[in-house]
């Protein structure tokens, strides 16, 4: 399954294509590679080992869902190279996956847009070059995860929306 023993276990999300998310996770000595796929446009999550698609989600996303995360509150699905940096069992919407958002990436966008400070974007690098989840609490936006609650539409602030016993098998 996608998140094993606790957060020892990270793994990356990486941008293949325009508007494609995806999560690797590092292969264990004789397990197999893990990843999760995500096509925003096809609103599709593919669950893959070593390669393989294993099983297919559809999911919804945030309310405007073209074009990466820029700051909060704009509802948008983050795209980059990201890992999960926490897992809460009880959430508002099942279960949740947390992701590394804001990403370096991010926060040099948003220091040149000025929405944060030359501080808070080296504090989001230092995070995430020790794979610890980078602040949440920033004009970029944060909490952003993967979690239930359903994925008929496209509903969520910005996560990916799965529904309950599908958040509940990438969980275990």
């Amino acid at each position: 399954r996608l998140v094993g023993e606790a957060m020892m276990d990270r793994r990356a999300l990486l941008l293949s294509l325009p508007l494609v998310l995806g999560l690797a996770q590092p292969a264990r000595a004789g397990g197999p590679r893990r990843r999760l796929h995500i096509l925003k446009a096809q609103r599709t999550l593919d669950y893959e080992e070593d390669g393989v698609v294993v099983r297919s989600f559809r999911i919804g996303l945030g309310g405007a869902p073209v074009g990466d995360k820029e700051r909060q509150g704009d509802s948008k699905t983050p795209e980059g190279e990201l890992y999960v940096g926490w897992k809460l069992e009880q959430s508002r919407f099942h279960r949740f996956l947390g992701l590394s958002y804001p990403m370096p990436i991010h926060a040099e966008r948003g220091q040149k847009a000025k929405r944060i400070d030359a501080k808070t974007a080296e504090v989001i690098r230092q995070a995430v070059a020790k794979k610890r989840p980078p602040p949440q609490n920033t004009r970029l936006g944060g909490d952003v995860g993967i979690h239930g609650g359903g994925s008929s539409i496209d509903w969520t602030l910005g996560c990916i929306a799965v529904t309950d016993d599908e958040i509940e098998w990438l969980f275990a």
